[in-house]
């Protein structure tokens, strides 16, 4: 049997069927006499639409033929393109302009029958007055038109432009830009299989595209490679974010913790128009004018997969110093918001921008509630499992990073210069107490100092040095001293006798047993970090951190503080990191070396020396 005698058996047949159907019901004629069609319905605003006010145009595609149709064109009208912003879709298309304006949408799509397809474009209503035009549904067979007619009422307030808050008497949708907030996400490399390692927020700050957010949420840091950021768009207060770009860095400060992004090609990897883009962006507000009680709007994303945009409401509850920054390092907020929702939008009253939610510096770490998403063996005990550390969206927020102090990014980013800046060591001097309690420059293998060797690693004095070798992937190993003071220093030369590539090596100290104890360390691929072993459990106090005096690759003269008021870490002299924990109990001390997927590195100490106050 032939296609041809095999459709006109079926044609028969429905037609035959609507014939006896119609004795009882209604049957549609139009499905049977049709082989092949479309059912184009257009759902526009029936009420009148302010000018500056967001709307939504859903198309409506459905098959009821019995043949599939293929479409390869929606043309939007000029009339709706020239009288409003286009700011995106869902789901995401790449929308391009005529010389007549049209609004053209080129694609690739076959509905077969009873199928459906749904597709909604989000505009800004510029021009008011009666907005009426045709489009057209383009099939292999035939177009399809459709018209769209909707009207704008006139509210256009002296001064207003587009993609700003355009109201004279503003409601509180237009103090809450959420259609300029975006969901970011970060593809990293884990053993060669690409997944979303972790999300957060941004806010679009320019109409092509410019997005501010962390510098932790777009840069790859020690364990995880970012090979992709995808930016979804906010299309409805009420629905997950639609996947729209894929996004480069544009300029990043590790130290402030602020980036911008901008996208550059879309989902299905053309490159942009940026002259087309016309995002929805949010102007930039004064963070040096916000004074203590003011409220402030707070917007993000909470976390990784479907969740809709979240808001939280806080007022400014007091200033942060921090150095080089000033006084207002940092604004705290009486609201407490995700760690998804770093990197987000903080709004005034007057709805402008005045900060970014981050983690730096902020919030419980450690909270059991935190997204926690561990993707890799970083506390080295053969499992990936809650026990190890988490990706960067860790914990909850309550600090807000001022505008002000990323202008000069934001500036650079708007003028197309391309930086990353990688935190360095800060210039603050690691002082040492005089007291020098114990020093050691190995020459006597009889110093104190625990010597010992198999499969797995070997410690041993060695020329006038002591070192440390870690033979096996995964590991730690280390040699101590029990000096119960609080606080306590040490300070020594280290040198890299045989590299692997990723070791980590430095002191130990508060060392109770095999899992109990801190580690303040420096890596050969030049990482910085203070952490702890808490039972099964690593926390790092101080993620791993990128510095080039670390990359330098040594010889390094490292010192450290150990005590329940403070933890710091210094290379020659000057301080990497500082931080604290109230847990810290005064241990063991010595020196450490551990290993990751390579094993083999060899450490040398020298010229040791414990120091009091």
């Amino acid at each position: 049997m032939n296609g041809k005698m095999k459709r006109t058996k079926t044609i028969i047949f429905v037609s035959l069927f609507c014939v006896i159907t119609l004795l009882f019901s209604a049957c549609a004629p139009t499905v049977a006499t049709s082989e092949h069609a479309l059912e184009v319905k257009l759902i526009a605003p029936t009420t009148r639409v302010n000018q500056g006010h967001i709307f939504d145009v859903q198309l409506i595609l459905s098959n009821p033929g019995v043949y599939n149709v293929h479409i390869s064109r929606i043309t939007l009208p000029k009339e709706l393109m020239n009288g409003s912003r286009y700011i995106g879709s869902n789901p995401a298309l790449t929308l391009a302009r005529n010389q007549i304006g049209e609004g053209l949408v080129a694609m690739d799509l076959t509905i077969a029958p009873t199928g459906v397809e749904r597709f909604t474009f989000r505009f800004e209503a510029l021009q008011s007055g009666a907005l009426s035009g045709s489009g057209v549904i383009t099939t292999d067979e035939k177009n399809y038109p459709f018209v769209v007619r909707m009207e704008v009422a006139g509210v256009n307030p002296e001064g207003w432009q587009p993609g700003t808050s355009p109201l004279t008497t503003p409601t509180a949708l237009d103090l809450i830009p959420w259609q300029s907030v975006v969901q970011i996400e970060a593809i990293v490399d884990i053993d060669g299989r690409e997944m979303v390692g972790w999300s957060g927020s941004g806010t679009i700050i320019s109409s092509d595209g410019l997005i501010l957010t962390n510098a932790h949420m777009v840069l790859s840091d020690r364990f995880y490679q970012v090979k992709h950021l995808i930016v979804s768009l906010t299309v409805a207060e009420d629905a997950p974010p639609v996947r729209s770009y894929y996004a480069s860095i544009v300029q990043a400060d590790e130290a402030l913790d602020i980036a911008v992004i901008k996208p550059h090609q879309d989902m299905n990897g053309n490159p942009l128009d940026y002259r087309l883009l016309n995002l929805p962006f949010v102007p930039l507000g004064d963070s040096d004018d916000l004074s203590l009680g003011e409220l402030t709007n707070i917007l993000g994303y909470p976390g990784i997969g479907s969740e809709s945009i979240t808001l939280t409401r806080g007022v400014v509850s007091g200033f942060a110093a921090e150095d080089p920054y000033g006084e207002r390092a940092f604004i705290i907020t009486s609201g407490i918001i995700a760690g998804g929702t770093s990197g987000g939008l903080v709004v005034n009253e007057s709805g402008q921008l005045v900060a970014v939610p981050t983690a730096v510096g902020s919030g419980d770490l450690d909270d059991s509630t935190a997204e926690c998403r561990p993707l890799m063996d970083t506390n080295r005990d053969g499992y990936i499992d809650d026990n190890d550390s988490c990706v960067p969206n860790l914990g909850f927020i309550n600090s807000l990073r001022p505008v002000n102090l990323a202008l000069d990014l934001i500036a650079a980013a708007r003028a197309g210069e391309v930086a990353i800046a990688a935190g360095n060591v800060s210039g603050e001097r690691l002082e040492l107490p005089e007291r020098v309690i114990f020093e050691d420059d190995f020459s006597d293998p009889n110093s104190g100092w625990s010597s010992f060797v198999d499969k797995d690693g070997e410690t041993k004095y060695e020329n006038g040095e002591f070192t440390i070798m870690v033979k096996q992937p995964m590991d730690l190993t280390w040699s101590d001293q029990e000096y119960l003071y609080d606080p306590i220093f040490i300070e020594a030369d280290l040198r890299v006798v045989d590299a692997s590539g990723d070791a980590d090596f430095g002191f130990i100290c508060g060392l109770q047993d095999h899992n109990h104890y801190y580690l303040l360390e420096i890596s050969e691929d030049g990482y910085y970090a203070i952490w702890k072993q808490s039972g099964e459990k690593t926390i790092f106090l101080v993620d791993w951190t990128y510095s080039q005096a670390v990359a330098g690759g040594g010889p390094f003269k490292l010192s450290a503080r150990c005590g329940r008021d403070q933890l710091v870490l210094a290379l020659n002299g000057s301080v990497l990191a500082s931080t604290w924990d109230a847990e810290y109990e005064p241990g063991g001390t010595g020196m450490v070396a551990g290993t990751f997927d390579i094993q083999g590195i060899k450490v040398a100490f020298d010229n040791l020396k414990l120091i009091i106050e």
